[in-house]
């Protein structure tokens, strides 16, 4: 075993597998991507990587694993799996969720796997990485520990966000995973452990709107993202080549690239980012009919209405997704398997007040928010 230092778990033992997979180039990239993206302009502490969080993924599966009875073989596959699972990742993170047009990172995840020397690691050691990936994506039972609704991905990377960003969440990771238990290939909390599960999903609907989703971070992102865009539809570089690059040699790449590109980038490094001119909730966006598919066209109308480039207006429409981790599964004294928010009012009020803290939003440059907000109410129909 070699052991590994880590702040949020003490310790992290990696098998000769493990540390044999961690040394592979796919797996170090992960060294310079930032877990939470451009989050570090607003929480100065959130510098901490995908290479991290993957070990204490990796690390965390392995104690579900313990604590729900699999034999070394079953937490084997599944401890590489959680190790493995973030390979795919852009720069920045999800930025990618942001470029039109480029594969899901889950997907570029199992290319990886499959396609890398990594397969190679895996074969000397009996593992089809076809099954590793199997496991990434859901589709085996061993799936819920890494791709669930309480797995080892987020109990490691909301403690770890909370940690990184000073926001206080009173989780309790290891009363959790001591009352869990896997039932008919769900991985289930035993009702002892209800009040374990109401402390994770509190902390984690909080952690949605003041990280996740701030509304400075929204716009830094937005702004790469059309950086992206703009370089590789003029040629710059390709969609593969921006899969591949770690947040320093993107940054270098947009510099590299001229015009609108290295512009944003500049205001990038130098915190200029363009302001929320309008707060949209989810209620006024169906009562508008506003759509995602539609959002170029709203930017280019917003615009011509102030008399700017097109590139200067940005609205954002996130999916109206359920929250992960709300559809947790509780084991009853009973036996009886039923979801969380059906024994828990607190769950239930989570599901329910998820949908208020949603929220679309229209960006501009600085100064000027109240004319952006103006013209951008009227063109939305708010």
């Amino acid at each position: 075993m070699t052991r590994v230092r880590d702040p949020i778990h003490d310790y992290i033992d990696l098998t000769p597998l493990e540390v044999r997979l961690v040394d592979t180039p796919a797996y170090q990239r992960l060294r310079w991507i930032r877990q939470l993206g451009p989050t570090n302009l607003v929480y100065p502490g959130a510098n901490h990587t995908r290479h991290e969080h993957c070990m204490g993924t990796c690390h965390v599966v392995g104690r579900i694993a313990d604590s729900i009875g699999l034999d070394s073989h079953d937490k084997q596959l599944a401890s590489v799996a959680g190790l493995l699972h973030d390979l795919g990742h852009s720069p920045f993170s999800h930025l990618g969720d942001e470029v039109a047009g480029l594969e899901d990172h889950v997907i570029r995840t199992t290319k990886l796997v499959s396609d890398t020397e990594i397969s190679d690691i895996l074969s000397e050691e009996g593992i089809d990485s076809k099954e590793i990936n199997e496991i990434i994506q859901g589709d085996h039972k061993l799936g819920p520990l890494v791709s669930g609704d309480l797995d080892g991905d987020r109990l490691d990377y909301l403690v770890r966000d909370a940690h990184y960003t000073g926001v206080s969440t009173g989780v309790d990771a290891g009363r959790l995973i001591t009352t869990m238990a896997m039932v008919d290939e769900n991985l289930v909390v035993h009702q002892g452990g209800l009040p374990a599960v109401e402390a994770l999903l509190t902390a984690r609907f909080a952690m949605y709107p003041t990280v996740y989703f701030h509304s400075f971070v929204r716009g830094a992102e937005l702004m790469l993202a059309r950086a992206a865009n703009s370089a590789i539809s003029s040629n710059k570089f390709t969609y593969d080549d921006f899969a591949t690059f770690t947040d320093h040699k993107f940054l270098s790449e947009l510099d590299r690239a001229g015009g609108f590109p290295q512009k944003t980038v500049k205001d990038f490094e130098n915190r200029r980012i363009v302001k929320p001119a309008v707060s949209i909730t989810k209620k006024q966006a169906e009562d508008s009919g506003l759509n995602r598919s539609s959002k170029e066209e709203y930017e280019n109308s917003i615009a011509a209405k102030l008399g700017l480039d097109a590139s200067d207006i940005y609205v954002d429409l996130p999916p109206l997704s359920v929250v992960p981790g709300l559809k947790v599964k509780i084991l009853k004294d009973n036996d009886e398997v039923v979801l969380a928010r059906n024994l828990s009012r607190l769950v239930s009020g989570l599901y329910e007040a998820q949908f208020d803290h949603w929220r679309g939003r229209v960006y501009g440059p600085s100064g000027i928010e109240d004319e952006v907000s103006s013209e951008a109410s009227k063109v939305l129909g708010l």
